[in-house]
């Protein structure tokens, strides 16, 4: 009985060599069992035939394991393990549109446009006390006040630590 036919039914063609292997869609990834090393990089072309026709996959990544099949399922002793990615299904895929904002004026300290942005604010602990002494709110005064007075932030702020609580 044949096992590579059984594990590895697919036929995985390599700079002109070809070979028995798995792939796994939904990983990007080619197994390939093999005794004598092929001769594949980053960036090369390989060929997976499909019925009559044949699947372009690009090698994006690529490993060469030694003893890596275990002799399990086929006879070869090492493993090729391929990242790849299938060329031939992309022009089929649904592209990425791109949108484009005409603003014509904008005026505010925290404006965000676009998709998927995120949008970072950055004050200082001093400027954080200050807002919140301004604010009246003796609820976040005293929350404030009851964290800079932990001795893990206090040795990370450091010596002007008393000063922002007497803010409060």
């Amino acid at each position: 009985m044949d096992f590579d036919k059984l594990a590895y039914p697919e036929t995985i063609t390599i700079a002109g060599v070809e070979y028995k292997g798995q792939r796994d869609m939904s990983k990007g990834q080619v197994l390939v069992p093999y005794t004598e090393e092929p001769d594949v990089g980053i960036g090369d072309v390989i060929t997976q035939k499909s019925g009559k026709r044949e699947i372009y996959l690009k090698v994006i990544d690529l490993s060469f394991l030694e003893d890596g099949s275990l002799n399990v399922g086929t006879t070869h002793p090492h493993m090729l393990t391929l990242k790849v990615q299938n060329t031939t299904a992309q022009p089929h895929l649904p592209q990425a549109t791109s949108s484009t904002f005409n603003i014509g004026s904008v005026s505010g300290s925290n404006v965000q446009v676009g998709n998927g942005n995120s949008l970072s604010v950055n004050i200082t602990i001093q400027e954080l006390v200050e807002q919140v002494a301004k604010s009246g709110d003796e609820e976040a005064k005293s929350k404030l006040k009851e964290f800079l007075s932990n001795s893990t932030v206090a040795s990370v702020i450091g010596a002007g630590i008393s000063g922002l609580i007497g803010l409060l």
